[in-house]
């Protein structure tokens, strides 16, 4: 893969099929798996390694959220998440 290209997202949704770069395969036997937590899930997704559930994926979008609050420099400020209103 170049630094140009994008890798292929690749989606398994369980028993409907799978889309790959934009291609559809319809197959009721389709199963979803999660390589990070191994659970089975109604859907996984992969960019060219292993599949996540929304579950793991949103886990690690916290995780970079946080750590790039974390790391801001000093003129950073407030919350990573945003405004918190009541």
């Amino acid at each position: 893969m170049t630094s140009t290209s994008k890798p292929i997202i690749e989606v398994r949704i369980a028993g409907r099929g799978v889309v790959r770069g934009g291609d559809k395969t319809v197959d009721a036997e389709t199963k979803a798996v999660c390589d990070l937590c191994g659970a089975e899930s109604d859907a996984v997704v992969s960019v060219g390694g292993a599949f996540a559930c929304k579950g793991c994926l949103r886990g690690r979008l916290e995780a970079v959220t946080v750590a790039a609050w974390e790391l801001r420099g000093a003129d950073g400020g407030g919350l990573p998440w945003g405004k918190v209103s009541g």
